[in-house]
């Protein structure tokens, strides 16, 4: 077999996770908040991780927030239903800055 190897393109958020913050409620759910990006507008996204989420979370530990927060960047429409806002957005938000 003749193969080679394939080096995937790496933009510098793919490695920081500067865009993302774990955290948890008082009830001890963990939630994710991410800063999204489109084409046109900046935003945070906060999203309540469910039990596949967690799961991982606690098998792999950063890289599997790492991955969610860029799959939440990159196709946030599949989150839209779970997004969290008002109140609990503000708070997330001011509990990072």
């Amino acid at each position: 077999m003749n193969v080679k190897v394939v080096e995937p393109p790496k933009a510098d958020y793919h490695t920081d996770d500067s865009r993302w913050h774990l955290l948890r409620d008082v009830n001890g759910s963990l939630h994710i908040l991410v800063a999204c990006e489109s084409s046109l507008v900046s935003y945070e996204c906060l999203i309540k991780l469910n039990d596949g989420e967690i799961l991982d979370y606690h098998g792999l530990g950063w890289l599997s927030m790492q991955h969610l927060a860029n799959r939440i960047n990159y196709f946030v429409d599949e989150y839209k239903t779970r997004r969290i806002v008002g109140a609990a957005l503000a708070s997330a938000i001011e509990a990072t800055r």
